[in-house]
């Protein structure tokens, strides 16, 4: 058997050495794609459950959370260190991605780091950390307050950073397909801890002097009662004057409205208001507190509000907040039923059907101060719930899901605090997106009645495009009196009054700016009722106080009756048209809401010019070449339909 020679086994040694050599860097890259793999899936899950409990005020399970996220992290962080790492840094186009790499490991830590930060916020503020909780016994901590704003700072500079950080991550190389797919989701992991703090970021600075550190702070609440409706929202019929003294909160002033607030029923006061509101014909007004919100923008009608109440010799307020039934029942869904006296067990699902149609049958006109006690003990009794603080988290979370469909609205003197709502969406805003078509229409109640609970609305928006670009739209929306048949008929109790079932409706409908060739069309019997004393559009049209075109028609509808009422209008060349060869055409519709109790649907049909055909998507009907889309109105609905050549 013949040996060796020292030069054989010098390359045999060799051999093994670089075999190993390779399956060690095989063994170690894998192990590291393992890491990166599980920690990924488990930084993102921990993460996303992590804000959706700091979101639903769950503490202990965000903690826990955080904690797993902060392990899904160092897995990641693990995953791109190492010899092997360092090794294959040095190959020529696999250096960048193991850089990469790395930044991404620096990256997810940054996102736990702050995420760690808001979540102790959070326990210091809630009290669940040991201290002092910022609002409890009916008052906020002003020093907790004050030391609020440098905290938020510093989380979303964190945040920041982060974004910054993943956003420059080159996912160019051999990984380019991973690195771009754990880039993408650590940027969606990002987004919800963005957004959670930004939303503190405005508001922090300005919440000391808001709730009364620097002197009383007062802001008017309105409960709005969606049974007789206003263009802004419910008519305001019960009223509560809520005061910050340094944190300390109190409600000195809360009634109904028409008879304790406003005796003897709904007594005139004097107030001057905004000049542009065609809704009332001159300054200074002198109108009943309860047709302030006519308004469909609560930067108006909010002003209104504020005006007639200090018209009413009470004290100037610094705000207004208006919440209907939706919101309350949403608040009452997420910290649990009331108890009342008059009503037995209140729970959210249940509360519209008490106070907005039960009370009515239940009392009389007769009775209507008994009715008007009982709803306002109700009111009341939510308060302890609200004051106490414990449940403060996820009763506020709740009213303002409500706000995209203006069931909860807030206008501030202030000119920060009311664009911070105008950029929350919750100022009940009424404005022209100035790009596409514009759906804007509302109904107001005229003969008292409250049967705007059972008021069923469908809008119908029909759109004749063209290959220009251009348009021809006709908006038309369909009101049903739904009213049950068992209730009293007319000659009981007339045509006026909350227990009348005829409905008198004033139909207050926008079109957009750009609209050419614009006009109204309503039944028989009924008509416009001009703006007097504002700027004129012609053809019945007013100017809104801020240069839209508005007009209103009035009828009366009888029970199980309909009316139907349109605006027509042509929007010029271009409006539709792209810079896509794919879709030339695309047809853009905003749908801004009314906060009646049955929400409206919106249906949009879109026919296109001869030689296009719509393009698919979910949710679409298509009939003989004209696109159909629907939506409820529980929020602004945007639509989008695009519209090819044929046979492209």
């Amino acid at each position: 058997m013949s040996r060796l020679t020292p030069k054989a086994w010098l390359i045999l040694v060799l051999v093994l050495l670089g075999g190993g050599f390779v399956l060690w860097l095989q063994l170690s890259l894998m192990t590291s794609l393992a890491a990166l793999g599980f920690g990924a899936r488990g930084f993102q899950t921990s993460m996303t459950s992590a804000v959706d409990q700091i979101k639903a005020g769950g503490f202990a399970e965000a903690q826990s959370d955080v904690q797993a996220a902060d392990g899904a992290a160092g897995a990641i962080t693990f995953s791109s260190n190492g010899p092997h790492m360092a090794l294959l840094a040095g190959v020529p186009g696999i250096g960048t991605a193991i850089e990469n790499w790395q930044h991404l490991g620096q990256a997810t830590d940054g996102i736990t780091t702050s995420t760690t930060e808001l979540v102790d916020l959070y326990g210091d503020l809630s009290g669940k950390n040991g201290g002092t909780k910022i609002f409890s016994d009916g008052a906020i901590d002003i020093a907790q307050l004050e030391a609020l704003p440098p905290r938020v700072d510093m989380v979303d500079s964190g945040m920041k950073t982060v974004v910054a950080q993943l956003e420059a991550i080159n996912t160019s190389g051999p990984t380019a397909g991973l690195l771009g797919k754990l880039k993408t989701k650590a940027l969606d992991t990002a987004k919800p801890v963005q957004q959670a703090v930004s939303a503190l970021v405005g508001i922090a600075p300005l919440l000391p002097d808001a709730l009364g550190a620097n002197g009383v702070k007062r802001y008017l609440v309105a409960i709005d009662n969606q049974a007789e409706m206003r263009a802004a929202g419910g008519a305001p019929l019960s009223l509560a004057l809520v005061e910050f003294d340094n944190g300390r909160i109190t409600i000195p002033i809360k009634g109904t409205t028409s008879t304790q607030l406003f005796p003897p029923v709904n007594r005139p006061v004097t107030w001057w208001g905004p000049g542009g509101n065609p809704f009332f014909a001159t300054n200074p007004r002198t109108a009943p507190f309860v047709v302030t919100n006519t308004h469909p923008s609560l930067l108006t009608s909010g002003r209104e509000m504020a005006g007639a109440w200090a018209g009413g010799d009470y004290p100037k307020v610094d705000g207004v907040i208006t919440l209907d039934l939706t919101a309350i029942g949403a608040m009452l869904d997420a910290t649990g039923p009331i108890q009342s006296e008059a009503y037995g067990e209140v729970t959210g699902a249940k509360l519209g059907q008490i106070l907005l149609i039960d009370a009515y049958a239940k009392f009389g006109q007769e009775d209507a101060d008994a009715r008007q006690a009982a709803n306002q003990q109700l009111i009341d009794d939510l308060l302890p719930k609200l004051l106490s603080g414990d449940q403060l988290v996820p009763a506020a979370q709740a009213v303002a899901s409500t706000a995209p469909g203006r069931h909860f609205q807030v206008w501030a003197a202030n000119a920060k605090l009311e664009q911070l709502a105008i950029d929350a969406g919750a100022a009940g805003e009424v404005n022209d997106p100035e790009t596409g078509d514009w759906s804007a229409m509302f109904t107001q109640n005229g003969n008292q009645s409250k049967v705007d609970v059972f008021q069923q609305r469908s809008v119908v928006v029909n759109v004749q495009l063209e290959e220009n670009g251009s348009a021809r739209v006709t908006q038309q929306m369909n009101v049903t009196n739904a009213t049950p048949a068992d209730r009293p008929a007319l000659g009981t109790f007339g045509k006026i009054g909350y227990e009348t079932t005829w409905l008198k409706e004033a139909y207050i409908m926008y079109v957009p700016d750009k609209a050419l060739n614009y006009g109204v069309n309503y039944p028989a019997g009924f008509a416009v009722r001009p703006f007097t004393n504002h700027k004129q559009f012609g053809r019945g049209f007013a100017d809104d106080g801020y240069g839209q075109k508005i007009v209103r028609v009035v009828g009366w509808t009888p029970p199980g009756g309909q009316a139907s009422v349109s605006v027509s209008y042509q929007l010029p060349a271009g409006t539709f048209s792209t810079t896509d060869s794919t879709q030339p055409l695309q047809y853009v519709l905003r749908a801004d809401p009314q906060s009646i109790w049955l929400n409206s649907t919106i249906t949009v049909r879109v026919t296109p010019p001869a030689g296009f055909t719509p393009v698919a998507a979910p949710g679409m009907q298509v009939t003989e070449g004209t696109a159909q889309v629907s939506a409820v109105q529980d929020a602004p609905v945007n639509v989008s339909i695009g519209f090819k050549r044929s046979g492209s």
